[in-house]
């Protein structure tokens, strides 16, 4: 009835109201329509193209060493053993991080084709500025390394290459669900508290970042509280690497 009252009004209540519905118009800009739909696709597509490069080098990193024989080699060198749990994550996260980046970039060339528009207006679209691209890639970099080091510390728990991929899938799936969030949900959080979940902090801010919603302070918060679970990450694979039950299992 109310309804039915109000259009006997002519819609005086209407948003972005005309007198006849030909002379409305949409005020939402291309990067706003664009941003939208970066901010809902290039998120799950940026974590699961870096966890993807991170599981395919990573159980064979630690134990297709183990399989093979070759950790106790490296067990014995004259180095520290945080030295070498840290060197293993870093090098992981540079191969996986150059594995990901291919990856975003082949499909991001691939975009116009998937949504059906020309290269000219995707480039309008991507209208973003470089503190928004410095943003992007200090959470991919934040976001690799607590991929390498998780796996890492699966890894080490396995017995071999085929049982650590066995091991890894239930992790991968969590991400792969975390990245399909932003779908759900109209823009990032403004909760500083969720940039303290590791991987769904990073994502929370490409949506941001995508949505030209930058926001610094998130940003910090996702890279402190990455670094901090990757040096737990390093810790722990460290106490493994201490402990021949662990390495020695076969």
């Amino acid at each position: 009835m109310l309804t039915t009252y109000e259009d006997q009004r002519s819609n005086l209540f209407d948003v972005n109201r005309a007198d006849s519905p030909e002379a409305r118009f949409d005020q939402a800009t291309v990067d706003d329509v664009m941003g939208d739909i970066w901010s809902k696709i290039l998120p799950m597509i940026i974590i699961m193209m870096l966890f993807s490069g991170t599981m395919a080098i990573a159980p064979s990193a630690i134990a297709g060493e183990k399989e093979r024989g070759t950790i106790a080699t490296l067990l014995v060198t004259p180095m520290h053993r945080n030295e070498l749990a840290l060197g293993k994550i870093i090098s992981l996260s540079g191969i996986a991080l150059l594995s990901g980046i291919s990856s975003f970039v082949g499909i991001a060339l691939s975009l116009p084709k998937m949504i059906h528009a020309d290269a000219g207006s995707l480039d309008m679209a991507f209208n973003y500025t470089t503190p928004d691209y410095i943003a992007l890639l200090l959470v991919i970099l934040a976001s690799v390394l607590i991929m390498a080091a998780s796996i890492s510390l699966i890894s080490a728990l396995a017995k071999d290459v085929k049982n650590a991929g066995t091991m890894v899938v239930p992790f991968m799936l969590v991400v792969m669900l975390a990245g399909m969030l932003p779908m759900l949900q109209n823009g990032a959080s403004d909760n500083l508290a969720v940039y303290l979940i590791p991987f769904y902090n990073a994502i929370e801010v490409m949506t941001a970042v995508f949505a030209h919603a930058l926001d610094w302070t998130a940003v910090l918060v996702t890279l402190g509280a990455n670094i901090v679970y990757t040096a737990i990450a390093v810790w722990g694979l460290t106490r493994m690497f201490n402990s021949e039950k662990i390495m020695f299992s076969r």
